[in-house]
Parts: C-alpha cells; structure tokens; sequence
C-alpha cells in the first residue's frame, strides 16, 4: 500500500482566520437546525442565524480562493472528480449520520427497546457494511469506482424506502426492519471506500491534504445531517412513528442526491485535469 506524502517541516499552518470562520458557520447552521422548530422558522433569531452563518461562509470562501495558506486550497477543486467525491461525500453523510441515528431512536422510542437490545439490533447493519467495505476493492476492481460510488446510495435509498413503507409501530424487527437493514448496510460500505479514493486522483503532492478535505466533507455532512434530524423530529406528529418518516424521507432524498451527484459529475470527468 503506498504511503501518502507528508508535510515538510517548514509547512506553515493553514489561515486561522477562515479556520475560524468556517467553524463558526458550521456552528450557526447546527444550532438554527436544531432551535428551529422551537423558535418557529420565521421567527427573528432562526433567520439572524441563517443570515449569520451565510455571511459568514460567503466570506470563508472569499479569503479562501486567494489565500496562499488556506484551509482548504481551491487548486484541489480543478480535479473534477475530486469535486464530485466531496461533494457526494457531504450529501450522503447528511443522510448516513441522520440514519444511524434515527435508528436507535426508532428502537428506544417507537419499539421501547432496551439500549442493549437496540445495540444487538443494529449489529446487522454495520456487519455487513464493514463486509463490503473490506471487499470494495474487489468491488471496485471488477465494476470500476463509478458503480459502487452510485450503486450504495441507491441501496441506502431503498433501506428508507422499505422502512418508509413497511416498519410498523409494533415490533416486527425480522420481517419488517431487519431486510433493509442489511440492504443499508452494504450501501453504506459499498459506498465511502471509491469516493474517498478520489484523492488519489490528485498529485502526490497533494494526496494528503484533498484526504483531509474529504475527510471534513464527512464530518461536517454528518454534524448537519444529525442537527437536521432533530428538527425533523421535533416537529408535532400525531403519533411516533410518524415523525420517523419524516427522517426515513431525508434518508431517500439525500441517498438519490449523493447518487445523481455522481453520475451527472462523472459524465464531464472523463478527461480530467489535475493542474494544481
């Protein structure tokens, strides 16, 4: 396995500044997430705080593009499959972490599971997900990366669906929850291992830090996908279960996206350029 380039010793770190204010943005998009349905979507402190965090991401993106030290270097975007990789990764993350989520909610709430019965419920799904993650190459190998980078979001997308449709209120786990748990399950796995490969797409040189952005694309995905969640659960429904449609819905709209995200970047990416 090669082994990816590190920094010189006189690196200088990256702007504090835009560091800074991209956290910042990131912050105020969480909290507006989470306090709108208390604060009512109209209300004057949701709106300040949207407002806030988009100024402020307008200007993180602003001193980014020029700075010669950015967090985050705007030569790695040239890379168009680079670009369409952070992207998918972002979207699907917002639907990934949403669903890790709402599914021990869905035990511990709806089907009043015990934490260590939700936790032996679960099991199945990250199983099979670490099985065709070990296996991606393989994968990769036989069907390229596009496939599985499109194929797994598609397969988390029906995991929603089937629950959207069929989960009921009563505990019915092997029939009606535990299908798509495994289907879920391996397009989790299938998934994240072609995307975050796309940084070896880059020069070497370059390698260690679009591994880096990648990486941040997960974790921020992940924190606004959970702070959407919770909006989505707080909403008053006429009964539990109901409110975990909402979620299973985000879970289909944001896999379909990852998805299309690939596909229509991946038809302008078959010549790229990694000038940097």
């Amino acid at each position: 396995m090669a082994a990816l380039p590190r920094a010189g010793h006189g690196a200088r770190l990256p702007d504090a500044l835009s560091s800074f204010s991209l956290l910042a943005a990131i912050a105020l998009l969480t909290l507006a997430a989470v306090q709108g349905p208390q604060w009512g979507w109209t209300s004057a402190p949701f709106l300040l705080l949207l407002a806030a965090a988009l100024l402020i991401t307008a200007f993180t993106v602003r001193r980014t593009i020029p700075h010669p030290h950015a967090l985050i270097e705007a030569g790695l975007f040239r890379s168009r499959q680079f670009t369409v990789a952070s992207i998918a990764l972002f979207v699907f993350f917002l639907g990934f972490a949403a669903w890790l989520l709402s599914t021990v909610l869905f035990f511990e709430n709806v089907w009043h599971y015990s934490a260590l019965r939700t936790g032996m419920a679960i099991a199945p799904g990250p199983l099979t997900a670490a099985l065709f993650a070990v296996n991606s190459g393989r994968i990769a190998s036989v069907f390229g990366r596009r496939v599985p980078a499109v194929v797994g979001p598609l397969l988390l997308a029906v995991g929603g669906a089937y629950w959207l449709l069929l989960a009921p209120a009563h505990p019915a786990y092997a029939a009606d929850f535990l299908p798509a748990l495994i289907v879920a399950g391996a397009g989790s796995g299938m998934t994240q291992a072609p995307l975050s490969a796309s940084a070896g797409s880059l020069p070497p040189d370059r390698a260690t830090t679009g591994s880096a952005v990648l990486n941040m694309s997960r974790q921020v995905g992940s924190a606004l996908g959970i702070a959407i969640l919770v909006a989505l659960l707080a909403v008053p429904q006429p009964h539990a279960l109901a409110a975990f449609h909402r979620g299973w819905v985000f879970l289909i709209l944001t896999s379909v996206a990852a998805a299309l995200t690939t596909v229509i970047g991946g038809r302008r990416a078959r010549a790229p350029q990694y000038n940097l």
